[in-house]
């Protein structure tokens, strides 16, 4: 077992504890997956041709041609003030289907332990928590984007406790 490998499975073994979990193990796809609050889907991967671990979550859909939709994400990507670190991409459907918004975190396993799994797990599911309820809002096909009260509560969010939002099953 490489000491990658070692590295990422001490990690979720001790976040599995931390979250109150019976055990918590990559699969034979080097992936696990997370469920937070019963909505909040987190796919993890360790990716050892990189060697790095890669956070990734569904978020939700965006129509096409919504340029003013298109800026707020850009903006709240730009670096990374809206989204605690991580990154928003938008994965283009067929042609008549709207583009999927997900959210994705690259941690570099020479920057990877047990207490960085979890302080990034619990910026990523904040922003996660915050982008699913913040998508809705993007006003859809092109028009003017509606008021999202004020600014993004994920930048620096490690401050905030994990148990606000009930990381407890997996």
């Amino acid at each position: 077992m490489s000491g990658s490998r070692t590295k990422v499975d001490d990690a979720l073994s001790n976040l599995a504890s931390r979250l109150k979990l019976e055990s918590l193990k990559l699969n034979e796809k080097n992936e696990t997956y997370l469920l937070f609050d019963q909505k909040f889907h987190v796919t993890c991967v360790f990716d050892e041709t990189k060697d790095e671990f890669v956070l990734t979550s569904f978020v939700g859909e965006l129509e096409r041609n919504s340029p003013d939709a298109y800026k707020k994400l850009l903006g709240d990507n730009f670096f990374w003030a809206g989204t605690a670190g991580s990154r928003l991409f938008l994965d283009p459907g067929a042609e008549d289907s709207p583009d999927t918004i997900i959210i994705k975190e690259i941690v570099p396993i020479a920057m990877f332990d047990e207490e960085r799994l979890y302080e990034r797990m619990e910026d990523f599911v904040n922003a996660v928590e915050y982008w699913t309820t913040e998508y809705p809002k993007l006003k859809q096909g092109g028009g003017k984007i509606q008021s999202t009260g004020g600014s993004s509560p994920v930048a620096g969010s490690s401050s905030s406790p994990i148990s606000d939002f009930g990381m407890i099953s997996a």
